[in-house]
């Protein structure tokens, strides 16, 4: 005779009798089960739980540890491996602490899986410690290349150090305190604006800590990627991630092998990380302006978007549709016929109540621009980690597209130093690039510029100018998104006037 007791679900759902709940107390992978359940079965998720616990499926654990059985597991195998049905992998999360992999790491990673979300230590608000930094494997077979490479990064952080002496009295005299702030908070916010400025001496070497939550299928995805890196550093990232998350969702973390697609592009197109022949990667004489490259002709932010009439098309057309019962030709063709005048009215009467923290109309996803950017590495991390679906190719990190100058540095008359080790920067590159190119990259300073183009909706463009260009926005990328704004301004006036909307 059974002596099992019965299932009380209070201890895996937040309440009995309700139509929305949450569920706890359970590994994800069970979760997904459930979930994967209801597509097949008409009852709730909480009536297939039940029906787990009583089978047996799930066995309770000393400690309130749950377990996949084998029925769970196979149930696993067959929609998710068998029928290909990976949607289910959506269920189930993990949450991962990764620590002491380099800033180039990180961005590999950030770059793998659009689905992640990431919260990365920022050098922004803490300081680095010395010897804080990742030396390439690659290098083992290059004594004297590694001896100058761990030269040169400690020699970054004497230079971030003086950045920092010289930085802080020049800004406590250039923002005195203000009325009512503790002498605590003053420093501070000063020792902050001195970290912001001079770790742009630091490398993509320099180790940075992050956590990251991904769905089964995300983080399939981003594992393939990384697999395929040609980086040694982030395959062995991906090999330790893929070990540690299929302790949380193993069944779900399927066909996880390199991309041969990624790495015979990688081989086929890649060229040598040397500077071409004639091209001269250092920096030469400062720059006239505090945002501008060390190349004579810094290429400024540029957007790339159809014709002001033909936005405003799309998108009155898609209001039109959205609410009224018209095809989508007939909305088409009724916006067509609307004056340009009343075209804008329409756009203003409808975003007029959007406020500062508010997302547009959906009908804005469907207008597609792209964005040219050349920015300083510095600038590009951050707008990794603020973007919400913007698709990009990117150049790998180098020293080939000049500098950009902080201007408190330059107007400290700082800029000499930075200058130093940018010089310093890409000397090395060069020497290791002959016969490591995949170490090189490391030695790129947060003040090295890439260029990027980035594939997004309006839906987005808004969100990164209301974003970026508000007080608390960094000064790089503040800098580079009221440069876009400005651009939009000219070209769409109306679109542009309700982009900003934070103080």
């Amino acid at each position: 005779m059974s002596t099992r007791q019965p299932v009380d679900l209070t201890n895996y759902v937040s309440n009995t009798d309700k139509n929305v709940y949450t569920i706890f107390n359970l590994p994800e992978e069970v979760i997904a089960v459930i979930f994967a359940y209801v597509s097949r079965s008409p009852k709730s998720f909480r009536e297939n739980l039940r029906t787990l616990l009583e089978k047996e499926e799930i066995l309770a654990q000393p400690g309130n540890q749950l377990l996949l059985s084998d029925t769970a597991r196979r149930f696993h195998e067959r929609w998710v491996v068998g029928y290909g049905h990976s949607s289910v992998a959506e269920h189930a999360v993990a949450h991962v602490g990764i620590e002491k992999i380099s800033r180039l790491a990180s961005a590999e990673l950030e770059l793998a899986n659009r689905f992640n979300s990431f919260t990365e230590y920022s050098q922004r608000y803490q300081r680095p410690q010395r010897g804080d930094f990742y030396i390439p494997v690659e290098l083992e077979r290059h004594p004297q290349l590694r001896d100058a490479y761990i030269r040169f990064q400690h020699e970054a952080y004497d230079a971030y150090e003086t950045l920092l002496a010289h930085l802080i009295p020049y800004l406590r005299n250039k923002f005195p305190r203000r009325e009512n702030e503790t002498e605590k908070a003053y420093d501070t916010r000063i020792e902050k604006l001195a970290f912001e400025d001079a770790r742009y001496v630091l490398t993509l070497a320099t180790l940075t800590n992050l956590g990251m939550t991904g769905n089964g299928r995300a983080l399939r995805d981003t594992l393939v990627v990384l697999l395929a890196s040609p980086y040694p550093e982030c395959v062995r990232l991906a090999k330790e991630m893929e070990e540690e998350i299929s302790k949380v969702i193993p069944t779900l973390l399927r066909h996880v092998e390199a991309s041969r697609h990624l790495q015979q592009c990688f081989r086929q197109f890649h060229q040598d990380a040397a500077p071409d022949a004639g091209r001269e990667a250092s920096c030469g004489q400062p720059p006239a302006e505090a945002d501008s490259a060390c190349e004579p002709n810094a290429r400024p932010p540029r957007i790339q978007m159809a014709d002001y009439e033909t936005v405003l098309n799309q998108l009155c057309a898609g209001w039109l549709f959205s609410y009224r019962h018209l095809d989508y030709e007939e909305s088409q063709q009724l916006a067509k016929q609307m004056s340009v005048t009343q075209k804008e009215e329409m756009l203003r009467t409808a975003l007029v109540t959007l406020g500062p923290y508010d997302n547009p109309h959906p009908v804005f996803d469907q207008v597609r621009l792209k964005l040219f950017l050349t920015v300083s590495e510095a600038n590009w991390h951050q707008l990794l980690r603020h973007n919400r679906r913007t698709a990009f190719i990117f150049q790998p990190p180098s020293p080939h597209g000049g500098i950009t100058v902080p201007p408190h540095i330059q107007e400290a008359g700082l800029t000499t130093v930075l200058l130093q080790v940018t010089e310093k920067a890409a000397r090395l590159y060069r020497q290791i690039a002959a016969y490591a190119p995949t170490a090189a990259p490391y030695c790129v300073t947060n003040a090295h510029r890439r260029q990027i183009v980035a594939d997004l909706s309006l839906w987005e463009l808004y969100h990164l100018i209301n974003l970026r260009t508000s007080q608390e926005a960094q000064w790089d990328i503040r800098g580079t998104f009221e440069h876009i704004h400005r651009q939009l301004a000219q070209t769409h006036p109306v679109i542009a006037e309700f982009a900003k909307r934070r103080p």
